[in-house]
């Protein structure tokens, strides 16, 4: 393999990583920063189908109505083919909705991979259509059998998550 193509497999898999980040620190300027001007996302009919400025507009209101979420991206399949690559991405996404959500205050799981086509435009990879396969899925409408954790211990989605000072020295 080449430098270049391991450098556009990291790019890549940075990109991915960042949209997670910001999907669960409620980060909607690293969220669309994962797609082209001009992308496409086919998610479940149900949930959204459309631009990614619209999908960004719909994160952008669905996310604060999580308690919290946890995305975990796990075996990345990158194909590449110039300037275009075909990325299948596992996802273990975790959420606890609030009662505003339409879940109702339940713990919902998915098991799910992103099939994304990216494009290196002007240097710069990003998504340029998006599409979730959700393989399972697991709603559990009781919290019986979670741990009530110290607020302390929690991650944050307002802003002061301590991932966002990693400048600091303490």
């Amino acid at each position: 393999m080449k430098v270049e193509e391991l450098i556009d497999r990291a790019e890549i898999q940075d990109v991915l990583t960042r949209y997670t980040r910001g999907l669960d620190r409620v980060q909607m300027d690293l969220v669309r920063a994962a797609f082209h001007h001009d992308a496409w996302v086919q998610f479940p009919e149900d949930v959204y189908v459309g631009p990614a400025d619209g999908f960004c507009d719909f994160l952008a209101k669905e996310m604060p109505l999580f308690v919290r979420t946890r995305h975990h991206i796990g075996n990345i399949l990158i194909e590449l083919d110039g300037d275009v690559a075909f990325v299948e991405t596992y996802l273990n996404a975790d959420h606890e909705a609030t009662s505003f959500h339409k879940w109702n205050a339940a713990f919902v799981t998915l098991w799910a991979r992103y099939i994304d086509r990216f494009e290196k435009r002007d240097g710069v990879w990003k998504i340029a259509k998006r599409t979730l396969l959700i393989d399972w899925m697991r709603k559990d409408d009781s919290p019986a059998g979670w741990f009530k954790l110290p607020e302390v211990q929690l991650g944050k989605r307002d802003g002061t998550d301590p991932v966002l000072r990693r400048q600091s020295t303490d």
